[in-house]
């Protein structure tokens, strides 16, 4: 059978109330004496407290929710790496949903996470505002991770993300650096303000030396690696047909994500184009895997862990204290240098 609060109130020699106190850091404070009693009957008698019930009661669950696409994306994997260390810390667990950018699994997922009572929520979704105003999520404290641009911002909720035009506009100069002029944009799946973004970023950057920057160069896909290798098969197998229409011909690629980068470069190969020497490519994400493709990728890392932070930091900030208005935190990377680009990689 289960152990009960007042078991473990009797063996530390304090009441049930002085015991859940303990357990849920207030509302009155304990001795520090009677807290390691109760630590210590808690810990021989293996009690665990119901977490439900507690939310019942009025309580918390500490426990949070997270609806991301796919953990094959290294980037969300890495993502929800970051998270559970940051709200472990914080003697929080995180519920993970896994939703394949799918409207029908984001609203299951999301109405789950509810009826537990999860204490907030965190999105990570190409979706996420539309799902967020959709089923209204009213009470319980959300942030939007990194797929969310700025138009999208809301009033309601709260959100985490770098400057997807910034960090366009840096990784396209870098190319530029390397004497491309025709860079080609693998953009992500349309209508997506992040992706937006992205492009735009990348057609400030062309436009500021005057290259072009028409939107026969871009190409949408999923963020995916056979989004990545469709589009630049798009874009890089009928070179010959454009160049001899009087079209430009890509010599680099900017690539919105590693994900679909991965599978730009398997293009290149089953084109026969070496890269980087015959095209250059560079993307945003910055994984730890794009250093184990072959090349390595170059790519616009973004600061996941300070993000994860800000992320935790601020929804832990907005359960305690309802009342608080959103807070929009945008952020800037860095460019990790591989071999895809042009580059020796540095070390």
């Amino acid at each position: 059978m289960a152990v009960t609060r007042a078991e473990v109130a009797a063996l530390a020699g304090v009441s049930p109330a002085v015991v859940s106190y303990v357990i849920n850091g207030g509302p009155r404070p304990v001795s520090d004496k009677a807290r390691r009693r109760v630590e210590s009957a808690i810990e021989e008698l293996g009690y665990r407290p119901n977490a439900i019930a507690s939310a019942l009661r009025g309580g918390m669950t500490r426990s949070i929710g997270l609806l991301t696409p796919s953990p094959r994306n290294p980037f969300f994997a890495e993502v929800a790496e970051a998270l559970v260390g940051e709200l472990f810390q914080r003697g929080n667990t995180l519920s993970i949903g896994i939703t394949d950018d799918d409207p029908s699994r984001e609203a299951l997922y999301l109405r789950s996470f509810l009826d537990r009572r999860v204490d907030g929520l965190i999105v990570t979704s190409v979706r996420a505002m539309a799902t967020l105003a959709e089923l209204r999520p009213d009470g319980v404290p959300t942030v939007v991770f990194d797929r969310v641009g700025e138009a999208e911002r809301s009033d309601s909720v709260s959100s985490v993300h770098i400057d997807n035009g910034q960090a366009a506009a840096y990784t396209v100069e870098h190319l530029q650096e390397h004497g491309h002029r025709t860079i080609a944009c693998i953009a992500g799946p349309w209508p997506v303000a992040l992706s937006a973004e992205r492009i735009e970023g990348w057609r400030t950057q062309q436009e500021r030396v005057g290259a072009d920057a028409s939107n026969a160069l871009v190409e949408h896909a999923e963020f995916s690696e056979a989004g990545g290798r469709e589009a630049a098969l798009t874009l890089l197998g009928e070179s010959s047909r454009r160049g001899s229409a009087g079209a430009p011909v890509p010599t680099a690629l900017f690539v919105e994500s590693d994900t679909q980068a991965f599978g730009a470069i398997l293009a290149c190969h089953e084109l026969g184009l070496r890269v980087p020497e015959d095209v250059a490519i560079a993307a945003i994400d910055g994984t730890a895997a794009g250093r184990f493709v072959q090349p390595s990728l170059t790519s616009y890392r973004q600061p996941i862990v300070e993000m994860a932070r800000l992320a935790v930091g601020t929804l832990l900030e907005h359960i305690h204290a309802p009342g608080l208005a959103p807070v929009h935190s945008v952020l800037r990377g860095n460019l990790v240098i591989g071999r895809s680009c042009g580059c020796e990689p540095r070390t």
